[in-house]
């Protein structure tokens, strides 16, 4: 089986040098940070970084021609309890019908202190 790097230009490629995504076989996997696209955070706003990683992940599976009504499985790490109802909000917000199977975490830290939520997605790209 190959696989495929899938980038964006829509999403930050950040400092180090990993995928963004990578296609393997009918699957897609994503990791997106609540980064926008200047590479910045919203600063102390759970709901905003939740909906920066899901615009995200949406941008990176229309370059391979998927939505997130394709996404099957989603990690979501917060730093801090108090950002799990905001995050919660949004993330179902967006996955209103269906939402896809769901491990969340509460972390000491991510990659970046100022990084407050990072969901990674693994979307099924084959036919039904």
């Amino acid at each position: 089986m190959s696989k495929r790097i899938v980038s964006s230009d829509k999403v930050h490629k950040g400092r180090l040098p990993f995928a963004q995504a990578t296609i393997a076989g009918d699957f897609m996997f994503v990791c997106c940070m609540g980064m926008r696209t200047d590479g910045k955070f919203t600063l102390g706003d759970a709901r905003k970084q939740t909906q920066d990683a899901i615009d995200n992940i949406k941008a990176l599976l229309a370059e391979a021609g998927g939505t997130l009504d394709d996404v099957v499985k989603c990690t979501v790490y917060v730093t801090d309890r108090a950002y799990w109802a905001p995050m919660n909000e949004v993330y179902f917000a967006n996955f209103r019908e269906n939402p896809p199977h769901r491990v969340s975490c509460i972390v000491d830290g991510l990659g970046s202190p100022e990084c407050l939520v990072e969901i990674d997605a693994t979307a099924y790209l084959g036919k039904p």
